[in-house]
């Protein structure tokens, strides 16, 4: 009777070792491609020091104190006069030059932490001199073109001081933020309030604004604030 002589030995033990880092190397490299290919994508916002320097509030005038959207909302009455010349300037201490069509701002209140609006220069501010509405003409906030002085017929939200045909903001350069008018209901109001919009964001005198400079692109957080609404006049004619 004839046997068959059999082996069962195994593979070298040193061609499973390198089998074993063949294997870890090609899923390190398609860990780290994948990983890669993710973090690819990802933006960074500017780094940029941007802090609030003046609050500007002259020549509100409210003809009829009582008149309002509702809920107490104060509506202006200006007239068609002049508009009121209302806005903020902010300084860029140093960092990444900012393009103001690239931010918006998230405005807040202390008083109300849980109303905010979105500002940015994609956004049509109210020509005047009558308030236009989605619900029709409420009220009127002045002649922008009759405003003496740098801000005459102003017309984006967000502009460079005083080159207001430039978008970039660079280390020592200034911007604003425009208000679209002033009113007053029993407290004195600035508010915000885009052609077509239902209803407007007002703060009133003695409040606090809040704000968050965002990256439109990242949408991350560039820079944030506080900035006390200042005491102010209202005329009544």
């Amino acid at each position: 009777m004839k046997h068959l002589l059999t082996k069962d030995e195994a593979v070298s033990p040193v061609i499973g070792v390198m089998l074993m880092l063949v294997v870890t190397i090609i899923i390190a490299a398609v860990v780290s491609a994948f990983a890669g290919g993710m973090t690819g994508d990802v933006q960074k916002a500017p780094q940029a020091s941007v802090v609030p320097t003046e609050f500007v509030v002259k020549g509100v005038i409210d003809t009829d104190a009582t008149s309002t959207f509702g809920q107490g909302i104060a509506q202006p009455d200006q007239g068609t006069g002049a508009a009121a010349d209302i806005y903020v300037t902010f300084e860029h201490k140093g960092g990444d030059p900012l393009n103001l069509d690239m931010v918006e701002l998230r405005l807040g209140k202390l008083s109300e932490p849980q109303v905010s609006s979105l500002i940015s220069r994609a956004l049509t501010p109210q020509d005047g001199p009558d308030l236009v509405t989605s619900q029709g003409n409420f009220g009127t906030i002045g002649d922008k073109s009759l405003i003496p002085g740098w801000s005459k017929d102003w017309n984006k939200y967000l502009e460079k001081y005083s080159d207001r045909e430039n978008i970039v903001i660079a280390p020592g350069d200034r911007f604003v933020l425009h208000a679209d008018y002033g009113a007053k209901t029993g407290s004195q109001y600035i508010s915000w309030h885009q052609q077509g919009g239902a209803y407007p964001f007002p703060i009133k005198q003695g409040d606090v604004l809040t704000y968050d400079l965002i990256d439109k692109n990242s949408r991350k957080l560039i820079s944030s604030g506080q900035i006390p609404v200042p005491e102010f006049t209202v005329a009544t004619s």
